[in-house]
Order: C-alpha cells, then structure tokens, then sequence
C-alpha cells in the first residue's frame, strides 16, 4: 500500500467504468471515496448509455459526458474534451477504467495526481501506478474498485461487498405505474421481468425458448404478467421469446432509456436474468434475482445481494469468458427450466411477502 500524493483534494475526477454492470460493482468504490473526503467535489466522466446510472446518487457531484461518437468524435473532439477537463483544475484522478486511453486523458489533462492500475502499458502516465492484485486478493469484481483505493492509500481497510445499493426517485416510481396502467396493468399484479439479452454476446444468454417455458410456467403458478425488458439490439430476441411463449408478454425491449428500466424494474417482485446490466441493477434495487450464468465466473461478477440466486451447470470448460460458445453451450443446456422454475419459486415463498410491492399505483 502506498500513500498518495494529495491527502485533501477539493476536486477529484473519477473515470467511470463503461458498462452498467461494471458501473453498479464500482459504486461501493465510489462511496468509499465519498466517505474518505467528504466535502470533496466528485466528477465522473462517463459514456453516455451508462450516465444516467449515477443520477442523483450521492456519492457523485456531477458528471461529464464523454460522447466519442457525437460532440467528442475524431481527434478534434477529445482535444476539446481534454481542455474542458484541464480547465477544471482537478487535484486527482481515481481510474477505475483499465484503458490506456483513460491514462493519456488524465496526463493530457495535467492533472497532478492520477492514480489507476498498471495496466496496458499506462503505468509511465500514472503518478501512481498500482499494481493490479490477484483475483485471489479481491475476489467479486467491487472489491477490485475497492482494492485500487487501498493499495493507493486512500481507503485504510477493504471489506468484502455484502450489498450494493441503487434507488429511484418518486417521481420515477410514479412515471412506472402510470405507464404500466396505460398497458393494461394498473392495480395490484405479480409482476416478473424477464431480461435474456447480454451485451457481450451469447455464450451468456440462456436458450430463449427456455426463457419462454419458464415464462409460462411462472405466469400459470404466480398468475403473474411477464415483461421483457432490454436493449434494442435485443429487440429480436424479446421477440423471438415471446413466439415461443403461450401466454402474451409485455416487450419493453429498446422501449426504456436506462433510468426507466430501473424504475420499471421496481415494479417487479421477481426477476430473471442472464449475467448481465439489468442483473446487477435488479439485484441493488434490492429486487429478487434468478441469475443464470454460464460461461462467465459467478464468484467474480455474480449479483450482489442476499436476494440473489445464481444458478449454474457445473462443466469443466466454464468459465471461459468467451463471446461465443465453439462447442455445445453445454454450460447453459445443462441449466434446465425446472431448475430455474424450483429456485423462483423458492425464492418468493423466502421473501415474496415482506418483500411485496404492488406493480403500479395510480
């Protein structure tokens, strides 16, 4: 552990990570960071789809957007970029993002103090460049946040992540019941979402016509609505569920911007899901989780919640970390749908009462 550079910094710029999933495992970073400087500014510079992640969270005083494909494309654009940081004078830079690019910014940007991992050949731009640790010494990819705060000095003790927290507003809330009313699902209802998507590819993503099974089975024990949630370029695989399905979903698939989802997430009393964002969103919003994880590393990204189940087939090439499966997908074939239906509904005979919550209210 070494001690940094600056002890009371009156401005810190955070480089956000880019994924929302990503994002949620870094927030206990950020409020130790919070904890650790109180009456500090902190500026997160993150890409546009995640931004509204952070909104109102009050470990955060603002962010920046960084739009490589809009306002900041090409060279000309992050030169701009890079100005606007300098001229805010920050004191330090917290590097959760493991680019080279994100080193360059902050040196660019003349930040005096900027502290990240010593990864792609970046340390040379680091005034403090940390070495990364073993997964053996942090373990769930939030204490990997939390361990480059330690190891930098600025944190004095890491303890393992039991709960990672996120909230919507009333108003959002609000905003989610009348628009589940205006789809015919006003008043009281056993709500499920289903999200089958995963953004990094599909040797993440459990069979869909597995997912509509499940669907229907949940729908006939719970008398429950389903919704289909993800992003647009999932638009064709809700759909492709919901074919297959022989009760009719709701697709909100590409319907929702990113604080949407999660004020439509609230609404629901059960969700399941791939590893993926809106996993780890459902499971911080405090939500039930089925999580079905397949080729990657449940230990190292699973949901942090005691909420959460994780199901998964034990097979000797898991986890890989791969987009695409080159052989069988033997991983996700083997999680069957009885299984995923048996740990569903255990999990709301465990907590469906005190945990119930009326879908939409006018």
């Amino acid at each position: 552990m070494q001690k940094s550079a600056v002890q009371n910094p009156e401005k810190i710029f955070v480089r956000a990570t880019n994924w929302v999933g990503d994002g949620v495992m870094s927030l206990p970073a950020l409020e130790a960071l919070r904890e650790r400087y109180p009456s500090a500014e902190i500026v997160l510079l993150v890409k546009p789809w995640v931004a509204d992640l952070y909104e109102n969270h009050p470990a955060i005083d603002r962010t920046i957007v960084y739009d490589a494909a809009g306002e900041h494309r090409g060279p000309s654009g992050f030169a701009k970029l890079v100005e606007q940081i300098r001229t805010e004078h920050f004191d330090m830079a917290i590097l959760f993002q493991n680019a080279f690019h994100a080193a360059w910014m902050s040196w660019r940007a003349d930040i005096p103090v900027r502290i990240g991992y010593g990864l792609e050949a970046r340390g040379v731009l680091l005034t403090d460049s940390i070495p990364v640790p073993s997964p053996a010494h942090y373990g769930h990819q939030s204490n990997y946040y939390l361990q480059l705060l330690f190891r930098a000095g600025i944190v004095e003790r890491v303890e393992p992540v039991e709960r990672i927290h996120l909230s919507v507003e009333n108003s959002e809330k609000t905003w989610a019941a009348r628009q589940l009313k205006s789809l015919g699902l006003g008043g009281p209802r056993f709500l499920v979402g289903l999200t089958p998507g995963a953004a990094f590819g599909p040797a993440k993503r459990w069979l869909s016509e597995r997912y509509a099974d499940l669907a229907d089975r949940l729908i006939g024990a719970l008398n429950a609505d389903v919704l289909i949630f993800g992003s647009p370029s999932e638009k064709l695989l809700a759909e492709e569920v919901a074919h297959n399905m022989t009760h009719t979903p709701v697709i909100l698939t590409g319907e929702t911007t990113l604080r949407q989802l999660m004020a439509l997430l609230v609404q629901c009393r059960l969700v399941i899901t791939n590893d993926s964002g809106p996993m780890h969103l459902a499971a911080a919003l405090g939500l039930p989780v089925v999580a079905i994880f397949g080729s990657t590393d449940e230990t190292a990204t699973g949901p942090v919640s005691p909420l959460a189940r994780v199901i998964k087939h034990p097979v000797a090439c898991s986890p890989c970390g791969l987009r695409k499966c080159p052989i069988d997908f033997r991983c996700m074939k083997g999680v069957t749908v009885d299984e995923v239906h048996r740990t569903a509904l255990g999990l709301i005979k465990e907590y469906g009462v005190t945990h119930d919550r009326p879908a939409a209210q006018s």
